[in-house]
Formats: structure tokens, sequence, C-alpha cells
């Protein structure tokens, strides 16, 4: 551009911006001369005044601004950039100019004088310039002018604010409007840096100023404050004033934030222009606001905070608002809450120890203390700002908080005048009516009458006197005490009344004395100031006077509304609450404890989402492991989490148990956090197993400590001195913690069947890491050994002495049995370690009595581990011990037979080699066993002693199954005389035709359960045997046959072979895998010997897993049921035979009353659908129907059956009975199709086939009941959503419209032919049934209505919503979130109204009824329909109204049911 080009704006002939001439700046000399105020009378015209404004406006946006917003570089640039230049010269002059004109029109614009095409002028031109920037005029006096024009600007836009206010609504809005259109530089153009040390934007500070401006001046607003005494009539006044300034701010700060939050939300489901501009617009300016929270010039932030509070709740109890202004609201939500948490602790602190509440009984005026502190905190916080302000650092905050604190102070004075208005209402005192007290001061006298010395009150007494004489002069009988004590209590009453109206009138003082300070304090000039108020001092002050104004009293309501939006339909919006709820309980945990908090967040830790259980997690376990209190509130809820299906969630779940295992000191929290975690080491997702690996080894092998406190020299010793011995005690002290924690698991291990889950873990620790950590993992190992051979040592010891022991041991509880069968557990695992000790146990032997089979059994346990690891046993101790063994045989019970005879095998074959004892004792029950059979065969004699014969074969058995007589066969046959001819091939196969004939059905049955046992422990040993004919032929009759406990002894032989067959896997997956094998022919055609093993598990369950089943579902033995469960669970484990065929099994046993078999059921059943989703659902209802079986019979029959757990633990955690279908509705949730198919197929169970069954009624009753069982199942499942209900409803209709229609015409048909005498067709008894047949199906349909009306009433959905449901267009309902409404009942079905649900029709009279109450049914539920279709009304009305829902209706008085029965006339 050429330096000579004209500008616009200006004069053509000009070609410089200095080139305004004097004619051009008249009107700004107009306009100084109108702000002055001393303009003779039409000095200053209108149009002169509007010329001013509009050359101030053109010389701004049309020149002054394209001028500095030209971008370095070019040529008109450079010449203004250039400081020795004329245009330089000139452009500084002209802005010193526009800066002059701001003055005057500020001024002028201080009165309502202008026109509003000049208030439109001014405020465009102030707006523009208070964001203008330039480069162009460098960082010298350049800089300056322009930073003083900006300022300039600023108050000129804040002055036109204040006086125009019908325009305040459009200045705003043209602000917000100008801040989206600037470019983003300009728009961030500079911090304002608060003081504190932090900054916030620019755009947030103008407008905090402005609405803080919106109040009226201080003059104003402190006007009246000056008498000493308010009259009621100005004190309601001054409430009013007050109350319009402080609502005039509220009013503008609504607008902006309404403005604000609608420019952000999606219109039409379509994003605007600048919805992402405004909404960061708006996030910069609330965070902004809560950053100056609590700072002495920004009032106006509370204000901004609690209006935007009241939109956000407003926007998270909007259903169809936007998700993405819900997600905002919810984070301001929280910001805002966590706050206000952090506000009231600093308040605490600001407190000092002194009543951080005091300020807030003010308006209550309770007490003088408490007004003299709200005097001395607002008085010191308006001198500061007042000093701000004669300063020139003034931001507007003195009118607001005056406005709000004299609002206070008025209310007060009216109440402490009504307080007093309402006393004299009811008492007169010395004939001085107290309700003359608003116009009468007695201070002065009141204060004598306290005092006691004053003559009034000598009068008043006296008076008293004289009126109490003449009262008992009159009395022709008086009494001196009752005179005495009437006076005294008038005394009393006086003196209470006086002090009453005394501080009363000390209140209405000193709050009259903190209006006039106020005052005085208003108008002080800086001269004046009596001291300085240091920022800090300000700083306390203001936050004591904050926690006054309402935006502190909302913390539990945004809690509120952040909990309840932990229900929300969408998944987002419920990981965005967690995050929020988490936010607020990092600053205020005790949020967790409250129980509406504690419910939502259990409900959403079993959200069906993945990313919200794992926030619902991570909330929890931010906080549980750092409070015991709250471990205590959320441990249930946490560690039930570990089984989530989602991975995850377990790991989150893992790292959080082991935060509390480190924190907690309570042992069965402990050991129960051990037991979940050693569970969690077989699971199936590699990564959350290595982490329990990991967590377990690191809890309770972690070595590092130990080896620290251990001295050298003792740990030189090795085995032959104690580790243990070695620790400082307090590592003793941690070490036995760990070795009782450890201890209880191994119990628990033994109930729960984990104890090869502990084997596992153990052989990790030490095999499957790093070698140092091995070695640290087996010396944690000994140390545990040694401290739990030290306990033993100090028990014997302390029963020898008869007195307590001190020892450090003792006082952690742990028994001699505990201690044992830890050991036992560890003897498997270390045996070296143990074995180092286990010769002391050679005591435990000689045990007799019936109380210690336990210890003698883990005793045994630990000697058949760990003879092989002994070091150097003597011989007299092998002697001694082989002698215990043997003298066991002889009268020790089954149970310990079973331990005793390995050890004893293994101790001579590998250790004594006295093979004779070994031989002659087989050889002996051998014979005796040959003997009976030869004896049983001939048919000579019965068995005469079972329970010998039952020894013999156990004796026998046990020695074959654990010493192979045929490998020393050949070399020992004199130990085998009298068997040589019994012996055709082996000593095996002789022992298993014994086997199996004793365990023929013609002996008795504990000689065949004997029998059938040791076949299991022969089978175990050798797997082929299994299959032979005569095996199967022994397990068919068992499943045949009636015995439970024959059953029961089948199931157990299955679960020990197909346990002993995964070992035997494992163990040779793990020697393939250590031993690298040549290749040779054998390896390559296979070992036949080890592949005719490997099939026989699958072979036996694919044979014989229908009829485990059935046996385990046969009766109600627990014991029976357990083992069957425990043999399906291992066929499912190990993949013998197809999942399906166990699911209808799983689905039963996942309603078991029994935890563990429950747990696992489900756990099973989620392995499953997580790996064969596809069809593993497609036999669900018949696991409905095997779930209903199974609940009959542990219930004692079908009557007696329901489809809900009430158990407490069931209404705890869901506040009403849970379905027990509502596993398997979880598994098939995620899927809609899948799960509208299913609940399809529940409700067509109750669609009644009326052409088939007889006419009995013990034929129909179990299909009733189950209809009522699957009626109530879907009645107590969880439904989330609107289309699930609305699904079930639709079912529902299209059973009555079909079925039930059927049904009533069939109904209406033979009253009409039995009413007009015509014969029905067919024979009597034909006609008969086919009407009883229809009177048991319209039962089942009336289930499902009764079922239809119950959801309708407790999910709050109309009639017209379930009639305009459409499945196959399910968009108007899909994820919309129902809430269950709890009503009578507790959650149950109330079958009161159709009585023949829950009993059996059993007389002809009966069924008469159940015709009646069906067509009253049918009719009433057709008419209402219309009634409804008609009205377009809402259901919710007839269900919440007093006529409640048609349910009520079912119910038939006498008068009613003896009509409808006599129209069925020839029933009876």
């Amino acid at each position: 551009m050429p330096f000579d080009t004209p500008i616009a704006g200006l004069d053509p002939t000009a070609t410089v911006p200095g080139a305004v001439n004097a004619g051009q700046l008249s009107p700004f000399l107009i306009a100084d001369l109108a702000a002055t105020g001393k303009a003779p009378n039409g000095a200053c015209p209108g149009d002169s005044l509007h010329a001013a404004v509009t050359l101030f406006k053109d010389c701004l946006l049309g020149c002054a601004i394209p001028l500095l917003d030209l971008g370095m570089g070019c040529a008109l640039a450079d010449a203004f950039a250039n400081t020795d230049g004329l245009l330089r010269g000139r452009l500084l002059a002209f802005l010193g100019t526009v800066l002059a004109a701001h003055a005057p029109l500020t001024a002028l614009a201080t009165g309502p004088t202008l026109a509003e095409q000049d208030v439109i002028s001014l405020v465009f031109a102030s707006i523009s310039a208070t964001f203008c920037t330039s480069d162009l005029l460098g960082s010298d006096t350049g800089a300056n002018i322009l930073e003083s024009i900006r300022r300039a600007a600023q108050v000129l836009l804040r002055r036109v604010f204040e006086v125009y206010t019908d325009q305040r609504p459009w200045i705003l809005e043209e602000i917000l409007a100008s801040l989206i259109k600037l470019p983003t530089l300009k728009r961030s153009q500079s911090a304002y840096r608060i003081a504190g040390g932090k900054s916030v934007q620019f755009i947030s500070v103008l407008l905090l100023k402005l609405l803080q401006g919106t109040a009226q001046s201080p003059e104003d607003l402190t006007a009246g404050f000056e008498g000493r005494r308010l009259p009621a009539k100005e004190c309601r006044m001054l409430l009013q004033k007050h109350k319009k300034a402080v609502d005039a701010a509220s009013s503008s700060t609504d607008f902006v934030i309404r403005y604000l939050i609608g420019r952000c939300v999606k219109r039409d489901s379509k994003a605007s222009a600048n919805e992402t501009e405004y909404r960061g617009l708006l996030e910069t300016f609330i965070d902004d606001c809560i950053v100056l929270l609590g700072h002495p010039q920004w009032p106006a932030a509370e204000l901004v905070i609690r209006v935007y509070s009241l939109h956000v709740l407003e926007l998270l109890d909007e259903e169809k608002a936007d998700i993405g202004m819900k997600t905002l609201a919810l984070e301001s939500a929280g910001l805002i809450a966590t706050h206000i948490a952090t506000a009231q602790l600093d308040f605490e602190a600001v407190s000092k120890g002194g009543d951080a509440s005091a300020l807030e009984t003010v308006l209550a005026s309770s007490s003088l203390e408490s007004i003299s502190q709200f005097h001395a905190t607002t008085t010191l916080l308006l001198e500061y700002l007042q000093s701000k302000a004669v300063g020139g650092e003034s931001t507007g905050a003195i009118p607001l908080y005056i406005g709000n604190w004299a609002s206070m102070l008025a209310a007060a004075l009216l109440k402490i005048r009504q307080d007093r208005a309402g006393r004299a209402s009811k008492t007169t005192i010395n004939g001085v009516d107290e309700s003359d007290a608003e116009d009468v001061d007695c201070d002065a006298e009141a204060q004598s009458n306290i005092d006691g010395g004053n003559g009034s009150d000598t009068t008043d007494s006296e008076g008293d006197d004289v009126s109490m004489g003449g009262d008992e002069s009159g009395q022709s009988s008086g009494s001196d005490y009752e005179a005495e004590a009437r006076e005294s209590s008038r005394a009393k009453l006086r003196t209470s009344t006086l002090a009453a109206r005394k501080l009363a009138t000390d209140k209405r003082l000193a709050i009259e004395e903190c209006l006039k300070d106020y005052v005085g304090i208003v108008k002080r000039s800086t001269k004046a100031m009596l001291h300085s108020v240091s920022y800090s001092s300000a700083v306390d002050a203001a936050k004591r006077a904050i926690s006054l104004l309402p935006l502190y009293k909302t913390f539990d309501v945004l809690l509120a509304r952040v909990t309840m939006a932990l229900g929300a339909g969408q998944v987002t919006l419920r990981s965005k609450a967690l995050r929020t709820l988490n936010q607020i309980a990092s600053h205020r945990p005790s949020v967790l404890y409250q129980a509406s908090v504690k419910f939502a967040i259990n409900h959403r830790l079993q959200d069906s989402s993945p990313q919200v259980r794992e926030a619902a997690i991570d909330l929890v376990g931010k906080h549980v492991a750092q409070n015991p209190e709250l471990t205590s509130q959320y441990y249930d809820f946490i560690s039930v989490r570990i089984l989530d299906k989602g991975p995850s969630v377990r790991r989150r779940v893992i790292r959080i148990l082991k935060d509390i295992y480190l924190l907690s000191s309570d042992h069965a929290q402990l050991v129960d956090i051990g037991v979940r975690l050693l569970q969690r080491t077989n699971d199936d997702e590699r990564s959350v197993r290595e982490l329990a690996m990991k967590t377990l080894q690191e809890l309770w092998f972690a070595h590092e400590e130990l080896v620290y406190a251990c001295d050298e020299e003792e740990v030189s010793m090795g085995n032959s001195g104690s580790m243990f011995t070695a620790l400082s005690p307090e590592v003793q002290r941690q070490t036995l913690k760990r070795v009782q924690v450890m201890a209880g698991v191994t119990e628990v291990a033994q109930a729960r069947e984990l104890g090869d889950l502990m084997a596992g873990l153990f052989e990790h620790v030490t095999t499957a890491t790093t070698k140092a950590e091995a070695e640290g993992a087996m010396f944690v190992v000994q140390c545990m050994v040694d401290a739990l051979f030290e306990q033993l040592l100090r028990s014997e010891e302390s029963e020898a002495d008869l007195s307590p022991s001190s020892s450090v041991a003792s006082v952690t509880g742990i028994s001699t049995a505990t201690c044992l069968r830890f050991l036992s557990t560890l003897s498997g695992i270390a045996p070296d370690a143990v074995g180092a000790h286990s010769e002391v146990l050679g005591t435990y032997l000689k045990m007799t009595e019936a109380s210690e089979e336990d210890t003698l059994h883990h005793v045994l346990t630990i000697f058949g581990n760990t003879l092989l690891s002994i070091p150097h046993p003597s011989a007299q101790f092998l002697g001694s011990l082989e002698g215990d063994l043997i003298s066991l045989l002889s009268s020790s019970p089954q149970s310990i037979l079973a331990v005793a005879i390995p050890c004893l095998c293994t101790l001579v074959d590998k250790i004594t080699w006295n093979y004779g004892k070994l031989f002659r004792l087989f050889r002996s029950c051998a014979l005796q066993l040959c003997h009976e059979q030869r004896l049983l065969a001939g048919g000579l004699r019965g068995t005469q002693s079972p329970k010998n014969l039952m020894r013999f074969i156990i004796l026998a058995g046990l020695t074959c199954c654990h010493f192979s007589f045929d490998e020393h066969l050949a070399r020992h046959k004199d130990h085998f005389k009298g068997l040589d001819a019994m012996i055709e091939t082996t000593v095996t196969a002789l022992m298993n035709d014994l086997l199996l004939f004793f365990a023929s059905p013609q002996l008795p049955l504990p000689v065949q359960l004997a029998a059938i046992q040791m076949l299991g422990r022969l089978y175990i040993r050798q797997p082929p045997l299994a299959l032979e004919p005569r095996a199967r032929a022994v397990m068919d009759r068992v499943f045949a046959s009636d015995s439970n406990g024959l059953k029961l002894q089948a199931l157990r032989n299955f679960d020990d072979f197909l346990r002993a067959d995964a070992k035997r896997y494992i163990a040779r997956a793990k020697e393939s895998k250590e031993q690298a094998r040549e290749v040779d022919a054998k390896a390559l055609v296979g070992d036949t010997g080890e592949m005719s093993e490997a099939g026989v598990g699958a072979s036996l369950m694919q044979t014989y897993l229908d009829r485990v089943i059935d046996a385990t579902f046969v009766s109600s033995a627990a014991a029976l049921r357990a083992t069957g469960f425990g043999v399906i669970s291992l066929v499912l484990e190990q993949g013998l035979a197809h999942p399906l065929k166990c699911v209808p099994a799983l689905i039963a046993l996942s309603t078991s009353s029994d935890p563990h078999i429950r747990s696992k059921a489900l756990r099973l059943h989620q392995d499953l659908n997580f790996k064969y989703a596809s069809f593993i659902h497609s036999r669900d209802i018949e696991g409905v129907r095997k779930a209903y079986e199974y609940q009959a019979q542990l219930r004692g029959g079908p009557e007696c059956v329901m489809g809900y757990d009430c158990s407490s633990e069931a209404k705890e955690a869901t506040g009403r009975p849970v379905a027990f279908l509502q596993p398997l509705y979880s598994l098939l949730r995620s899927k809609r199709a899948r799960r509208n198919d299913f609940l399809s197929l529940l409700v067509k169970i109750g669609d009644a086939d009326i052409g088939t069954g007889a006419g009995h009624a013990a034929s129909w009753w179990p299909d009733v009941s189950f209809v009522r069982f699957v009626a109530e199942n879907i009645a107590g499942l969880d439904f989330k959503y609107l289309d699930e209900v609305l699904h079930v409803s639709y079912q529902v209709n299209s059973v009555i419209a079909s079925t039930g229609s059927s049904l009533l015409h069939l109904f209406e048909d033979d009253c009409r032919a039995k009413v007009g005498g015509q014969a029905a067709v067919g024979t009597p008894s034909d006609a008969e049934c086919k009407s009883r047949r229809a009177t048991e199906a319209s039962v089942s349909v009336g289930i499902l209505f009764v079922l239809r009306e119950f959801l309708k009433v407790h999910y709050n959905i109309s009639e017209s919503r379930c009639a305009g449901y459409n499945p196959s267009d399910p968009s108007n309902a899909r994820d919309k979130p129902v809430v269950w409404h709890g009503q009578s009942g507790q959650g149950h079905i109330d079958w009161s109204a159709w009585p023949y649900a829950v009993k059996r029709m059993e007389s002809t009279a009966d069924y008469s009824d159940q015709r009646a109450r069906f067509r009253h049914m049918m009719t009433g539920s057709l008419v209402s329909t219309e009634e409804r279709a008609g009205e377009n009304g809402s259901f919710d009305s007839h269900a919440n109204g007093s006529g409640g829902s048609f349910i009520d209706d079912l119910a038939l008085d006498a008068s009613e049911l003896e009509l409808l029965t006599e129209q069925l006339i020839g029933d009876d």
C-alpha cells in the first residue's frame, strides 16, 4: 500500500492518521463539556453527542483497529514500525486522541442520557478496543498507549453495562458472540494474573467485572444505614433493595450461562458450527470461576458457579438432553462438588480451632458472638476492597458483597423484631406490654432491671406484693408457702423476659452498628484508611464470608445427582459418573459411607459393560485400601468381582485385594483374600493367572526382609539349625502371621478342593521363576516349616508345664491341628524342608483316641510325603515307625488305613525292604477273601461278619494298589504260598476278580461299598481295567439301583479317577518338556501303554455322563449332589464331553443354596458362554425346567417352589428378591436377539395346549407350578431397558389374544349351551375332560396376565406404551433405561387374586370358581383396554390412582362369585 493511500473514516485529502483537523475533533470537545455537567442548556445538543459517539466509533473501528491489525511484513506496517518515521508519530498522536476521548464518553455514559443507537455504537467500539492487539507498536510508548486504550474501553463498557440496564442482555449476547468471532490468538491474548500467583483468562475477568457491576453503586446500596435504629418498615425496604441488587446480578449471570449452554447443545442431532468453540468457552469460564472462588475481589465467581450448578442439575434431570452436555454437566458437577469439599476443609483450617460454622448463625441470630464475628470478618474484607478501589484497582466487588451481607443483616433484624413481637403477644411484665418494644427504647431500663439497682424494679416488686397481698386477704384461708411460690415464679418469669429483651436489643444494636460501619468504610478515602489489610487476611475473611453463600450448601444435591447418573442408560454417562464420584471421594471419602452411594456402586460393579465395572472397581479400590472402615463397607462388593467376566476387571480386583491385604489386620479377611487369589491362579486368562501368581508370590514368599534379618552363621548351618530362630522377634511375628494366613487358606482349600492350586503355586514359586527367586522362595518355605515345628515344640512344652506359653508363636493362636494340617500340605511341596524335622512327629502315631483322628491323619500324610527325604534316619526310628504303622492296621478306621498303608508300602519298598511283613499281610487278607468267595459262590453260607470282610477288602485292596506285588512275585514266590493256584496271570488281576465278586448285589451294602471303593483305587493304578465289560456292568447296576450310597461311591470313584488322570497328564507333559526324547520307532508309533490310559477318562464320561447328571439330582442328599457336581466340573474343565450335555445341570445348580456350588456353577457357565457363545444357549429352556425340578426337590414339592431367591443376602444386595434365572439372563442380555428369544420362550411356557393332557389334578399341577415358577422368575429379573419389559408384555398379550380368547369363547359357549338345555357333543366324560383341561389351561394364561400387570405397575409403564410396541422396530424403546418402583409386597407377585396358581383345584366347585375368575379377568381386560385406547391416556394414572392396577379387580366378592357361578349351571 503506498503511503498516500486514503484511510477510511478520515478526510479524503488526508494521507496519514494524524490529519484529523480541529473541526473533526469538535464533537469530542462537546462530549467533554457535557461530561463536566456545567454546560449551559442547549450547549450540547443530542446531535452533537451523537456525532461525538459516531466519530469515536469510526476512529476506532474504521481507522485505529484496522491499522493495528496490519501484519508485519507489508510496506505500511514497516513504515509505522519505524520509530523515527513521521507516520509512527502521527499514529501515536491519533491513538492518544482516541484514548483521551474515552474519559468524557465514560463520564457521559454515567447518566442515562445517550440514545439507544449511541449506546450500541459505544458497545461495539469498546468491545473491539478491548480485544485489540498489535505487534506494530513494539514494546515502548506505543504499547503502553494501546494497553491504556484497552483498559479505558473496559471501563467504558462496564459503565454502559451498569447504567443501561435494559441493554444488558443485548450487550452480553454481543460480547459472547464477538468472542467466538475473534481469532483464537486474540481470544487467548493474555492471562490475567490474580493475587496469589494463579492466572485466569482475560475473557473470564471481563465477564465477571460486568456481572459484578450489575448491582447499584456502593453509595446507593449503603443508603439508609446512617441512622442508629432502623424501623421495621425501613428494614423491609432495605431488604428488598439489596435483594433486588443481588437478583439483578443473578439475572445477568443466568443469561450468560443459558446463552453458552444453548450454543453448546446440538440441534436436530446436528452439531452447530461453533458448538466446539462455545463449549470450550464455557469450560474455560467455569474453570476460571472455580479458581477465583474465595478470592476477595471476585464474589461474582460464586454467583456464576451457583447459577451454573442449577443448570447442571437441570441437564442431569432432563432425559432428552444432549449426551455431550450431560457429560460436561457431570464433569462440572464433580468439579464444583470437589471444590466445595476442599473449601469446607479450608474453612475449618481458617477457623483455627474456633467455630467454623459460627457465621452460619447470623440469620438465626443465635448469639452476639456470631454477629460480632460476622461484623469483624465482613468489615475487614470491605476495608481491603475499599483500599483497592480508591487505589484504582476496583473490580466492582463491593456492591455485590454489600448486597448479600445487607440482605442477611436486614433479614436478621426483621427476625429479631418478629420474635420480640411474638413474645409480647403472650406476656405482659409489670403492666408494660412488650409489643411496645418496637417504639420504646428501653435499653437502659432493661439493663437496670436486670442489675436490680433501679427504683422501678422495686416499684414493680412492691406492686406485685400489694396485688398478691390483696389476693391473700380476700381468701378465707391462705398459705404463705403458696404466696412465696407464686412470687418466686413471677420473679423468674420477669427476669427471663427482661434478659431476652436485653439480648434482643443488644443483637439489634450490633447489627445496626455493622451496617453503619459499612457506610463509613465505603465513604473513606485513601488518607482516611486506618490501617492496611494484608492480602492473606483478606483471603481468610473472604473464605469465611463466602461460606455463608448458597453455593456451599449444594454439595449434597450435587452428590445426589451424580449418584443418580450412575444408573443412566448410556455407558458413557455411567462411566463418567463413576469417575466424577471418584473425584469427589478423593476430597471427601465419607461420601462412600452413604447408603445410596453404596447401593449405586454395587449395581455398577455388576454392570453389563466391562468399562463401567472397571471404573467402579477403580473408584472403590482407590479408597478402600487406605481406609480400614471403607474396607469393611465395600470388601464384599469388591471381592466377588474377582470372578468378573472381564479380564481387566479381574486384574484390577487382584491389585486392590493386594493393597487391602498389606494393610489389613483381620485374619478372616486375609484368609479370604488368599483363597480368592489362589482361585485365580487357575484362571482361563493368562494375564490374570500370571498376575495372581505374582501377587501371591509377593505376599507370601517375599524373602528379602527374612534374608536381611537372619544371621549369616545361622543360614550357613542349613538343615542342622532353625532358620526361624535366627530371625529377630519382629520378623518372627511377621513370619508367623504369614504362616497363620497360609494355614487358614490351606484349611479352606481342603473344604473347597483347592489343594492342587496350592501345590501348583508352590511349584511355580520354587521352579518356574528365576533361580534367585526360587532360592528365596525355598528359604521362606524353610522358615515357615521351622516356625511350625517350633510352634509344635512350644505347644508340647506348654502342655507339659500346664502353664500358658509365653513364646511368640503362641501369641499367633496357631493350634496343633492347624500346624499339622499346614505341614501336611507343605510336605507334598517341599519334602526336604519338612523331612528334616519329621522324626519329632513319631509321638503322634501312638494316639489312640477318636478325637485325635485328624491329627493322626495329617501325621501319616507327612510321613508318606517325606519318608524319602528324611536325612540319615536311624534304624531305631525306622523300626519304631514300621511297628507303629503295622499296629495301626488292626483297629484304625478306614480314613487312617487310606494313608497308613501307602506310607507302610513306601517304607518297606524304598527304605527297610522288609517285604515279608507286607507279603504276609496281603496273603492273609487275600486268602481270607478267597475263602469267603468260595463259600458264597457255593451257597454254603452267607457272610457272618460284614465288618471283618470289609476290613479284609480294604487292606488287600490298598496294599495291592500301593505296592507292586507283580514285580516281586517271581523273586519271592515263597511268600505267596496258597495263592499260587489262584493267581492265573497277575496279582492285580486276582484282586480285580475278587473285588468284582464282592461288589455283587447279593452281598450286604457295606461290603459292596468297600469293594466298589477299592475298585476305584485299583482302576486309578490300572486304568484299562475300568473299560472291561465286567467293570461296566457293575457301574450300570449301581446307577440303575435305588441306593444313594452306591451312587455316591461310584461318583467318588469317577472324581478320584479324573483327578488322578489329570495329574498323570500334567506329569507326562512336564516330563516331555523337560527331557528331550530321541526320535525312534517307538516314539513315532506311540507308546501303546500311555495311549491306552489316555482315553479311559473320556470314554467313561461319554458313557456315564448322563447318569452322573441324573444321580446328581436324584435326591436332596447334599453329599451326592456335591460329588456329582465335582465330576461334572472336571468333565467340563478337562473337555471330556460335549459341553451342551452339562448346560441344563449348570443352570439348575446355579440356583443352589450352597454358595460354593452356586458360584462354581456360575463360573463354569460363564466360561462356556465365553468359549461357545454361538451354540451354548440352545438348551436354556431345558435348563429352566431342570432348575424348577431341582427347586421342587429341595423344597419338598411343586407347591413350595418359588421363582426368586428370598434370602437376606440377595435382598440386601438388590433391595428386592432376585430371580433364580438372573445369572442366566445376565449372560443373554448382551445380545438383544438372543435375549428376546429367551424371553419369548419363557412366556410361551404359559401358553398351554388345551387339546392334550389328562383331566385329573395330579397331571396338570406340575405344569401350572412350572408356569408360576417362570412367571416369578420373569418378575424378579433385573430389567435395565424399556424394550425388555415391553417385549415380555408383547408376548403375554399374544398368548392372551390367542389362547385366552379361545378359552373365553369356549367357556361362554358351554355356559350358553347349559342355560339353553343343549346337550354337549360327545360322551359326558369327554366333555367333562375337555372342560377340565380348558379350566386348567386358563390358570396358566391368568398367571401370565398377572405377570404383565405386575411389570406395568412396578416399572411404571402405560398400557398405551405396551400396545404401541413393535418387536420388529423397537427403536423407540431401545436403550431407554427403566427403574424399578418398589411397591407393597417387597417385590413379590401377590397371587391372592389368582388363588389356583398356588393351590390345587380338587373339587368341581374349584373348577367352577376358576372359570368364573377367568371370565371376569378377560372381560374386564377387554373393557379396560378399550377405555384406555379411547382415552389415549397413560396407565400410570390407573396404576397409581385409587383403583390401583387391574390385578386388584381380579378378586371377586361373594355376590359376584355366586352370580358368575350360577351362569355356569350344570358344573355342580
